[in-house]
């Protein structure tokens, strides 16, 4: 049986990549273990997809004239062939862009300026599940078992939640959870402190299925094993290095904690959607955003954190970007600012009852389709 060599679109608009690209794989090229092809832009991508179906893996920048990278992701995933794959390339920091990445379909990604060896890691890695994938498909067997994960994963990630909400004299909490049909990687948590502080936790683990559900698995014991440290930093970076530690390759949590005691508040968020804040005495809700990494994503990582006064009647709102990135049936996301509107104006109402509104806001947005990630908030009220 002839073995077919993986071939490999690189697309950027930087001229001198090819020369680097051909001069570090040279050895692979001249063996006939890789075989890559260039373009310049998205549409020119594009054209070279439709017109070779050997193209296993499509490894693009971000910014490119013509058809920026995001773009270019979302029409590989129209496509809907499981037997490619991409890989974005984005500069450090920029969570944003590698978020949508990873939720448009990316299978991984690549910080700038680009370390080799780190490239040919990803791209042996982005390969070998391309193989594993195929012989999935080759097997009757293979499509059960993945069944059979999924459910095992929903179940897992279930049994991670809390069994019930604290109560508090002070606070009013309402929480809801939906998995998706892949399941997602969502994951909420409380945690009352030995100082009588409590800690109030959302997560979302990249990837989905078992995968997924390792990961919130992980969360989930250094969580409980931190109810005795009152420093949500130090727990952020001593949790970063641990799953770093672990070797889960490009396995990551974002994730957003927040401490509460005495109408203050210290929050840190790792790669999760900004928290809303609605206060009480403006009538107006104030987004809180950190440009921190996701647990795991780096080995030295710092995290900022916030430091709020909150009074009676305001009300904050934490959530996944299930909800946001939920799309209807023309491809349009709803996006924060509608979140923010509904949050808003329905402030008046108790929050389960808020999240009743979001939730059917959301159905009605996607007119009931499954959605394919999870769709998860939080909302605490002060008394």
């Amino acid at each position: 049986m002839t073995i077919q060599t993986p071939k490999i679109l690189v697309v950027d608009d930087e001229p001198d990549l090819e020369l680097l690209i051909r001069q570090k794989f040279r050895k692979e090229i001249k063996e006939g273990r890789y075989n890559f092809e260039f373009a310049n832009n998205g549409v020119n991508a594009l054209e070279k997809i439709n017109a070779d179906n050997q193209i296993e893996l499509v490894l693009t920048d971000i910014n490119m004239p013509e058809m920026d990278g995001l773009t270019l992701l979302s029409k590989i995933k129209e496509m809907n062939n499981p037997l490619l794959h991409s890989v974005i390339v984005s500069a450090y920091g920029d969570i944003f862009n590698i978020r949508t990445a990873m939720n448009g379909g990316a299978f991984d990604f690549v910080i700038k300026p680009i370390d080799l060896k780190d490239l040919e890691i990803t791209i042996t890695k982005a390969l070998d599940n391309l193989e594993t994938f195929k012989k999935a498909l080759r097997s009757r067997d293979e499509l059960i078992a993945v069944r059979k994960e999924l459910e095992e994963a929903r179940a897992l990630q279930l049994s991670m939640l809390p069994e019930s909400i604290p109560q508090t004299n002070d606070l009013e909490i309402a929480v809801y959870m939906d998995t998706a049909s892949e399941v997602g990687g969502d994951y909420y948590d409380f945690s009352i402190k030995k100082d009588g502080s409590l800690n109030i936790a959302i997560g979302d683990a990249t990837g989905h299925g078992m995968k997924a559900g390792i990961m919130v698995s992980i969360m989930k014991a250094l969580f409980i094993s931190d109810s005795v440290d009152i420093d949500i930093n130090g727990f952020f970076e001593s949790s970063n290095h641990t799953i770093k530690s672990l070797q889960l390759g490009r396995m990551m949590m974002a994730f957003a904690m927040l401490n509460y005691k005495d109408n203050q508040i210290r929050f840190i968020n790792s790669g999760m959607p900004p928290l809303m804040i609605f206060n009480n005495s403006s009538k107006k809700v104030e987004e809180i955003s950190i440009n921190n990494m996701p647990l795991g994503a780096m080995r030295s990582a710092e995290y900022e954190v916030k430091e709020l006064n909150i009074n009676k009647g305001d009300t904050i709102l934490l959530l996944s970007d299930g909800l946001p990135e939920m799309q209807n049936v023309s491809g349009e996301m709803f996006g924060y600012g509608r979140i923010k509107e509904l949050f808003e104006t329905n402030i008046s109402k108790s929050p389960e009852e808020i999240i009743s509104i979001l939730k059917s806001e959301g159905s009605h947005w996607s007119n009931r389709i499954d959605h394919d990630d999870d769709v998860t908030f939080v909302i605490i009220r002060i008394k």
